[in-house]
């Protein structure tokens, strides 16, 4: 029976625990935060914290407003009873005057009996000649003496009396004066705190005042650092643009014919003068931030757009044989159009493709012998004719610098070279220009 009740007290604690247990399910918060989301578990041990915290919080609060309750109810009897002893001492007061005066009343009847004492003694000879006299004056004396050793008595009473209730008006003064200390301190002290919040709220603004000094500073430094970033851009845009001069391309119909669509209008410039807005206003940071958008998309377009076309050369090594233009044929000797430039190398030098594009021809073509076709976009397109081999198929993609093919003399040709050529939109224009024009965009 033992063994059996053990295992039933065993059976009703690990009941408990799976019951606390199934009250503390473990649960999964998920915070989504700038698109990344991060998984916090809570334990059970770490909610029953929680709810332990909570709990004691709670009973905090309740005994603090419980506390502030009782001081206050506290405070306001002891005001009521400072009142009353004070109305007590001055009750005590107007008694002790009263009885000053009955006791100066008695101490000059002491001096008038006093006197009559002497005057017996002075008279003590004319006593002795009439002894029924003295002895009714005698008598007479001894019972006024017992009425004032008697009265001497009850006033020595009095004043123990009196000085007792003295003492014990003392004593309460003393507490009532210690009730008053601790009142002031508590009131110095409450003026102190408010001292004290006088100041740091005296601090506060000497605080703000310093933060909004500092933001002030920030947002001058931020328009600086956008009028800065609108004059790099705007340089850039310039050189492209002085680049495409010297490539021979007329900026505007590149622009038309590459479907940029800019609103910005090629041929303006002049030296760069920010326009003066009321320092960190709204507007001034609005204007900035929009042009340097403008030209921000425009400059993308642009570096797009150069990186499409072919201002490399196409071999690391060479000499021109026939420049781009009217030239004697080489073959018959009349005068001819000449829409290439004629590159001479070694046998088998590498070609390499002078921008990123899609091969659109690979082959032999005519009197170009084996030719290869970039198409680069934006219109651009570049001919490696009279190639030995070609390492490129049609259709596919290549990048800059990718090697297309072999130096050779296949088709019209009376010798090892490249005739290299560039069209735009179906023009063809002089490579040694836009060659040219790439040196010096590698030399910036």
């Amino acid at each position: 029976m033992v063994v059996m009740s053990v295992d039933i007290s065993l059976f009703n604690k690990i009941k408990s625990r799976e019951w606390f247990f199934d009250l503390f399910s473990e649960r999964d918060l998920l915070i989504r935060k700038n698109g990344v989301v991060k998984h916090l578990r809570l334990s059970k041990l770490l909610q029953f914290y929680i709810l332990t915290f909570l709990i004691g919080l709670l009973v905090w609060v309740f005994y603090s407003s419980l506390s502030f309750l009782l001081h206050n109810d506290i405070v306001v009897s002891a005001k009521k009873e400072l009142i009353e002893a004070r109305v007590a001492y001055r009750g005590l007061l107007t008694e002790v005057k009263e009885y000053q005066i009955k006791f100066s009343k008695l101490t000059s009847d002491l001096g008038k009996n006093h006197g009559l004492m002497l005057g017996l003694v002075e008279k003590n000879a004319s006593l002795q000649q009439n002894v029924k006299t003295v002895k009714n004056k005698l008598v007479s004396s001894q019972s006024r003496q017992q009425e004032i050793t008697r009265a001497r008595l009850a006033l020595k009473t009095k004043l123990s009396d009196i000085q007792g209730k003295l003492n014990i008006m003392t004593n309460h003064n003393f507490a009532l004066k210690g009730n008053l200390n601790t009142i002031s301190s508590d009131l110095e002290n409450v003026i102190l705190e408010r001292n004290k919040a006088v100041k740091e709220n005296d601090d506060y603004k000497i605080m703000v005042g310093k933060l909004e000094r500092k933001m002030h500073e920030l947002n001058h430094k931020r328009l600086k650092v956008y009028d800065d970033f609108n004059r790099k851009t705007q340089n850039d845009i310039t050189a492209i643009e002085n680049i495409l001069d010297l490539a021979g391309f007329n900026a505007n119909e590149l622009i038309k014919i590459s479907g940029l669509n800019s609103k910005r209008k090629i041929g303006l410039g002049g030296p760069y003068i920010a326009i003066e807005y009321p320092t960190g206003s709204k507007q001034d940071l609005k204007a900035k931030i929009a042009l340097l958008n403008t030209n921000l998309k425009y400059y993308n377009k642009l570096y797009d757009l150069m990186n499409h076309i072919p201002i490399s050369p196409p071999l690391d090594y060479f000499t021109i044989s026939s420049h781009f233009g009217k030239r004697l044929d080489p073959v018959n000797k009349r005068w001819a159009m000449h829409n290439g430039l004629d590159m001479v190398g070694t046998r088998n030098t590498k070609i390499y493709s002078t921008a990123p594009g899609k091969v659109t021809f690979a082959g032999r073509k005519g009197r170009y012998g084996k030719l290869v076709e970039i198409d680069h976009g934006f219109g651009f397109k570049t001919r490696y004719g009279h190639l030995n081999k070609i390492f490129v198929k049609r259709g596919q993609k290549i990048k800059y610098r990718k090697k297309v093919g072999l130096m050779g003399t296949t088709g019209r040709s009376t010798g090892n070279h490249l005739h290299y050529e560039i069209v735009l939109n179906g023009k063809n224009h002089n490579p040694w220009r836009i060659i040219k024009a790439g040196r010096y965009v590698y030399k910036k």
